[in-house]
């Protein structure tokens, strides 16, 4: 069983000093895609958390219990991606019956969710790193609430990087790119601490 001291440290590891986006660049494009309704960004922050814990367990469950008794690990890659895609729909399915989000977030950000590469790698590093469905459930909620602070911090950036006062050269993409850089290096104080 894990104790709360292991959870409370599974998830500062996941989204500060592991983070998915800035250290192990992740879902990088899901997360510099510059939003204009920012109001949106902690919905999708906390549809995407959500998706990631989920989906963490559920892949540990799919691969312990299926694909090793049948040893069928050979597809864990493939039935991942189709366990992660059936989450999403299930989101999808609930978010739009209770109408959570407007539908131009709804059909911009779902189809994102669906190939976004952090959801499949946390599945794919709780297969080899973690020993039971609670660690690879609190790393998903913790590598989710990493993606979360780092979508959030951007989208609030965004209005800075935005403008006049930046070079063309530099305005849209490069200039993300520089600022994603520098929140690396801002995350990467974290390791030092775990």
């Amino acid at each position: 069983m894990l104790t709360i001291e292991e959870f409370t440290y599974l998830i500062i590891v996941a989204s500060l000093s592991n983070n998915y986006v800035l250290v192990q660049t992740l879902g990088v494009s899901d997360s510099m895609r510059l939003l204009e309704d920012r109001e949106a960004v902690p919905t999708i922050a906390l549809i995407t958390t959500s998706v990631m814990t989920i989906s963490s367990g559920v892949n540990y469950c799919f691969e312990k219990i299926i694909l090793e008794s049948l040893q069928l690990v050979y597809l864990r890659t493939l039935s991942f991606m189709l366990l992660i895609a059936a989450v999403v729909s299930l989101h999808k399915f609930f978010i739009k019956k209770y109408n959570v989000c407007s539908n131009k977030i709804f059909n911009i950000f779902f189809p994102l969710l669906f190939i976004n590469s952090a959801v499949l790698g946390i599945a794919l590093q709780n297969s080899e790193n973690v020993t039971s469905v609670f660690q690879a459930t609190s790393h998903g909620l913790g590598a989710g609430i990493g993606f979360s602070i780092v979508l959030i911090s951007f989208a609030n950036l965004q209005q800075k990087i935005t403008g006049p006062h930046i070079p063309i050269y530099l305005q849209g993409g490069p200039i993300a790119l520089i600022t994603m850089g520098l929140m690396s290096v801002a995350f990467s104080g974290f390791r030092g601490i775990m």
